[in-house]
């Protein structure tokens, strides 16, 4: 065979290869984010907040087009979106527990120690290493991770609760705070 005729028979066979794993490629899972957003808004003119908001996972799962084949949780973030008349320097502490509806025990996801407003005014990842002052608990995202393995999904109940540090002298503290959660999911379109 000669050198041409080697050159187009490889370069078919390359095409082939080619066009079969684009169609495998097609017919694997894809992975689709989806982002639930809390914004909690805290109006206290004591020291101590809580707010508490609801999601159905499933709801989330289910807004996905396609077969689910997996889904996994990878992120939770935290901002504070507005602060009125607070002062920019005031700050927070608490906690962001989840729990499934129905339930009594509240399951801390993440501990947060004197974060000043002006600091989360970007989203910020729980996650992060270069935020003092937080700390995740590895079994309350452990058991959220396992809340998205139950079939169906459960109502999840996630509430932010703490206290405020007046920085200012305002007799109000009243502030946006947004948690954003972030799951990752794998389907078969």
């Amino acid at each position: 065979m000669n050198n041409k005729r080697k050159f187009l028979l490889g370069l078919l066979t390359t095409l082939l290869f080619t066009a079969a794993c684009d169609d495998m490629i097609r017919d694997n899972l894809v992975m689709l984010d989806a982002v639930t957003t809390f914004v909690y808004s805290i109006d206290t003119g004591d020291n101590n907040y809580s707010e508490t908001e609801r999601v159905n996972l499933q709801s989330v799962i289910d807004d996905i087009d396609g077969d689910v084949e997996d889904v996994s949780f990878y992120n939770i973030t935290m901002r504070v979106s507005n602060i009125y008349d607070s002062s920019p320097e005031t700050s927070f502490s608490g906690q962001l527990t989840a729990r499934q509806s129905g339930t009594s025990h509240n399951q801390p996801l993440v501990n947060f120690t004197n974060l000043k407003f002006e600091d989360f005014f970007t989203e910020r990842s729980i996650f992060s290493d270069d935020i003092a002052g937080i700390s995740v608990v590895s079994e309350g995202i452990s058991t959220l991770v396992n809340y998205y393995q139950q079939k169906p999904a459960p109502v999840v109940e996630f509430t932010v609760s703490g206290t405020v540090n007046r920085a200012g002298g305002e007799e109000r503290v009243v502030f946006d705070f947004e948690v954003r959660l972030y799951t990752q999911v794998a389907t078969d379109p």
